[in-house]
């Protein structure tokens, strides 16, 4: 079961974050996620332009 294995990273991925983002002040915090959010916002982006294309072009 390839699942339980990537629940199990995903648990401890989340456990250090958690410990890393308790130690931080609220402003550390928020500039810490804006900077982790940043290349997934820019790839939400891309493919959001990616599918309007086709539907512009017609």
């Amino acid at each position: 079961m390839n699942e339980s294995k990537t629940m199990k990273e995903l648990h401890v991925i989340r456990e250090k974050n958690y410990e890393r983002m308790k130690k931080m002040s609220v402003k550390d915090q928020i500039k810490t996620i804006q900077t982790e959010a940043e290349p997934i916002k820019k790839r939400l982006l891309e493919k959001m332009r990616k599918r309007e294309m086709p539907t512009a072009n017609r």
